[in-house]
């Protein structure tokens, strides 16, 4: 059974994985962008003359990959530091620990949920082999990690 340890963690990773994929399909798409640009370059250096409506539609189409190639470059630089961790040593260890941990805390919830209770002096005691049945259910922790997140607004981090 999952606990909340276990969705932290699958929080971290999938944070990891996230940043990783943005950043290179972001670089991808400003090579390609590049790359059709310099085709559309090419189009208007070498073919005949085009009239006005086929004019507008070669600028539009600048116009519009250079504003999506602009949004990409920004999202690059923004999450360039945290992909260069990311891919470090010392993030890939991070990583590894996480899900090291992941792995542990199941391992621990399993244990936790079918732990009993035998009396060592008292026999006539009730509680032989009995589960506690207090531990809040994950839902409950999955409620209570909800309604703790962090968030941004206005520029500042808010619980």
């Amino acid at each position: 059974m999952a606990n909340i340890v276990n969705n932290y963690s699958t929080t971290i990773v999938t944070i990891f994985q996230e940043v990783v994929r943005n950043y290179e399909e972001d670089l991808a798409s400003i090579k390609r962008i590049e790359d059709e640009l310099n085709d559309i370059s090419h189009e208007i250096e070498l073919s005949n003359p085009k009239n006005m409506y086929d004019g507008y539609l070669l600028y539009k189409q600048i116009r519009d990959l250079r504003i999506e190639r602009r949004r990409c470059k920004e999202e690059v630089e923004i999450l360039k530091d945290m992909y260069d961790f990311f891919q470090s040593q010392t993030g890939q260890n991070f990583k590894t620990k996480v899900q090291s941990i992941q792995s542990s805390a199941a391992k621990l919830r399993d244990v936790q949920e079918c732990r009993t209770y035998t009396p060592r002096q008292r026999d006539d005691l009730t509680i032989q082999n009995v589960t506690s049945t207090e531990h809040k259910s994950f839902e409950k922790m999955l409620s209570d990690f909800n309604n703790s997140k962090a968030y941004m607004k206005g520029g500042k981090l808010r619980k």
